[in-house]
């Protein structure tokens, strides 16, 4: 018995964000008029879904041998520490415009944890991927299929691209100067790393692998239907390599799950539709900003969306919202338990550094807001 709860005790303690977020799934629920139908709706089985998936493919990958191939490569691109970071950090900046934040991270957090620990630089890991979190947070703002909130906005306020482009740009030039200048301050130590290393690669099941990501990447882009890829992957993975079941990340996915109920829940308590009615229509950019930090940018949005009445306002909020808080972006979580799998990792310590990276560019960009609120 004593064996079991310390067990218990000790799962607690490896994962603290799963069981924070099922007990405010579940202490919400109190405050509601439950519905199941309701819940399942709010339970995004085609974003779960996507992450399944794509978390499947780059299991593939991985276990072809191709993040690795991919790291050596980028690390003989890169002669030291802050060239290296700097690529990780604005790779995630420019692709996250076109394949979302989350995507982004998902693809390549993985391979610069892996870069790090090969060239023994672990000491970076914490700020570049902080760093890369970030990047990919501000640089999903420039386009409609940067993030979901984006497309929201985009669709709902029948905004032409041009027009929002206008919106979205002086956030991207902001941030981008602003990693920079972040990135300049990592030291310029050379890297030292095996180049010399041969991996053999099944040629067929890396084509068949890379025909899989190319549907994941159609379904974000909604080129096709996440349930008619979601099929097609699922059946071939199943076909291809069983195994790749066992290196899902499920407690991502689950932890997705109660954050989805648990937001369902805040929408629905009359405290807060009340106080948004009330509010909302006034200060568009600070409600954003501050109940992102509470329930995250997507959810904030479509709460905030029947309110507001500047929609350019709420779409530079929700967007400069996405920082601070490791909730204030879902995207954020992702990283979070990439990082919490790599040996050594100390969850804490990472929390506070992400924390203050993600301030740091909140307040700054905040700043902008009161000096320029016509670009800001």
């Amino acid at each position: 018995m004593n064996r079991t709860i310390y067990n218990l005790l000790q799962y607690l303690r490896r994962n603290p964000d799963l069981y924070t977020a099922a007990i405010l799934a579940f202490v919400t629920s109190f405050f509601i008029r439950f519905s199941i139908t309701s819940t399942i709706d709010a339970l995004n089985l085609k974003i779960l879904l996507l992450l399944l998936c794509l978390m499947l493919v780059v299991a593939s990958f991985k276990k072809l041998g191709v993040l690795s191939l991919v790291y050596m490569k980028l690390c003989s691109l890169s002669g030291n520490a802050r060239s290296l970071s700097r690529l990780f950090i604005f790779i995630n900046f420019f692709i996250s415009m076109l394949i979302t934040n989350d995507v982004s991270l998902i693809i390549f957090i993985p391979i610069a944890i892996a870069a790090f620990v090969k060239v023994n630089r672990q000491d970076l890991l914490i700020k570049v991927l902080s760093l890369q979190t970030i990047a990919a947070n501000v640089g999903s703002t420039l386009t409609p299929i940067g993030n979901p909130q984006n497309l929201f906005i985009y669709t709902v306020f029948n905004y032409d691209l041009l027009s929002f482009l206008k919106v979205t740009f002086p956030i991207i030039l902001v941030s981008f100067v602003l990693l920079f200048l972040t990135t300049h301050f990592i030291d310029t130590k050379p890297l030292k790393y095996e180049s010399k290393i041969v991996l053999s690669i099944n040629s067929k099941r890396c084509s068949l692998t890379t025909v899989l990501f190319v549907l994941c990447l159609l379904s974000v882009l909604r080129v096709l239907d996440v349930y008619l890829m979601s099929t097609l992957v699922l059946s071939s993975i199943l076909i291809m390599d069983m195994s790749l079941f066992k290196q899902a990340d499920y407690k991502l996915l689950l932890l997705f799950v109660f954050l989805f109920i648990f937001v369902n829940n805040v929408c629905q308590i009359e405290t807060v539709k009340s106080f948004a009615e009330n509010f909302v229509d006034k200060y568009e950019y600070f409600i954003s900003v501050s109940l992102s930090q509470i329930v995250s940018n997507v959810p904030a949005t479509v709460m905030l969306s029947n309110f507001a009445k500047d929609p350019n306002m709420l779409l530079i909020g929700v967007n400069v919202g996405g920082l601070g808080t490791i909730i204030a972006s879902m995207a954020s979580l992702i990283t979070f338990k990439f990082y919490i799998k790599t040996e050594g990792a100390t969850p804490l310590y990472y929390m506070k550094k992400f924390t203050k990276y993600n301030i740091g560019f909140l307040l700054v960009l905040v700043s902008f807001h009161f000096i320029f609120p016509q670009f800001f």
